[in-house]
């Protein structure tokens, strides 16, 4: 299917689709219209409204007010109440800035009638992340699996409808390949690897399930467009200087096997670029504990660190491109070695003792 959403996974794009779904309001076909108030009250029933709509008018505007609301829908009902629609939209990424509060706050210095209902949606069609899940009270989340059930009992024959269903399929499917492919406890093919490990959620998908043993949140980002996702051991913040140890999944050039090839990598972190003589005894303390606990698991092969820099620095990395480093292996492996890391690292003082673990040990 030459699918035009495929061309174009952008926010703004989606925030149109849905513009034009709720649209269908104005259209003199009467099964069109239907689809559009059906649509209205199945999310209007999904965010625990319990009434029937009447609708008189509906008017969906995109980024609204000062604080650049993805999608408002306006509707109007015969009994001349009214009732708000208040999405914010999101693909791979997920809401920072406080954005969804700045939503509310607007909404209600505006809309402060008893007679008006605003309805708070968190539009989540691609993964979902920790941050996801953390919303303000008022937002309800929508996400793929739940937009598609209401898709499947209100359709309208459409191309572009189709479309967008097909696209969030697709998500769907690849989101299911990933999880299969992480659970392969053989050597990964590069294709395979690819399809993991260049995907923001691929990466989040196998630093979750180190959640059990790490108690940390996952953080996510991109370098030169290419995604990396961290999962901390320590942290510590002074003086507006944070300080970390972390596993950081990310590529880079394998010089070993001369190929660019995913990895998992333990590192020493601050966001000053001054050195210190405290930091060197730490992070050597580090590098001599981690290759002292790398001799004991002769099942996962080792790679060699880079240089040391003032402001990161490479305690230890596995690469993901021999035989020995399969996913499962080292997912279970990584929760066993972090947790003895840090009780020789408590041990010897080997950190500032006001950092926070989140390994409990």
């Amino acid at each position: 299917m030459n699918n035009i959403f495929d061309f174009a996974p952008k926010e703004l794009v989606l925030d149109a689709f849905l513009c034009w779904c709720f649209n269908f309001h104005k259209s003199e076909n009467k099964i069109e219209k239907e689809f559009s108030h059906n649509l209205i009250q199945e999310i209007y029933n999904y965010c625990g409204g319990n009434k029937i709509l009447n609708i008189e008018k509906v008017t969906p505007l995109t980024q609204y007010g000062k604080s650049k609301i993805d999608v408002l829908v306006e509707i109007l009902l015969k009994n001349q109440e009214k009732l708000y629609f208040v999405f914010e939209n999101k693909l791979e990424t997920s809401h920072h800035s406080n954005q969804l509060n700045r939503h509310i706050e607007e909404m209600e210095q505006k809309n402060k009638d008893p007679k008006e209902e605003i309805k708070y949606i968190y539009f989540k069609i691609g993964n979902l992340y920790d941050e996801d899940r953390n919303l303000p009270e008022k937002f309800t989340l929508l996400d793929r699996k739940s937009i598609l059930k209401i898709f499947d009992k209100i359709k309208v024959k459409s191309e572009i409808f189709d479309f967008y269903c097909n696209f969030l399929f697709k998500i769907e499917e690849r989101n299911n390949l990933e999880k299969l492919l992480i659970e392969k406890d053989i050597q990964l093919t590069k294709k395979e690897l690819d399809i993991i490990f260049w995907s923001s959620s691929g990466q989040y998908k196998i630093l979750k399930k180190l959640s059990d043993k790490i108690k940390s949140i996952i953080s996510r980002g991109t370098s030169f467009g290419r995604p990396w996702t961290n999962i901390q051991l320590l942290s510590r913040e002074t003086n507006k200087i944070w300080y970390g140890i972390f596993w950081r999944i990310d590529w880079r050039m394998n010089k070993k096997t001369n190929t660019y090839t995913p990895y998992i990598c333990l590192r020493y972190y601050k966001t000053s670029l001054e050195k210190t003589s405290e930091d060197d005894i730490y992070f050597d303390g580090m590098r001599k504990i981690f290759n002292e606990l790398a001799s004991k698991y002769s099942n996962l092969e080792f790679g060699k660190v880079h240089n040391i820099g003032n402001k990161e620095r490479e305690i230890g990395i596995l690469y993901f491109d021999n035989e020995k480093n399969t996913i499962p292996k080292v997912i279970n492996e990584i929760g066993k070695f972090s947790e003895e890391f840090l009780i020789k690292v408590k041990e010897k003082e080997l950190y500032y003792k006001d950092a926070k673990y989140y390994i409990e040990i």
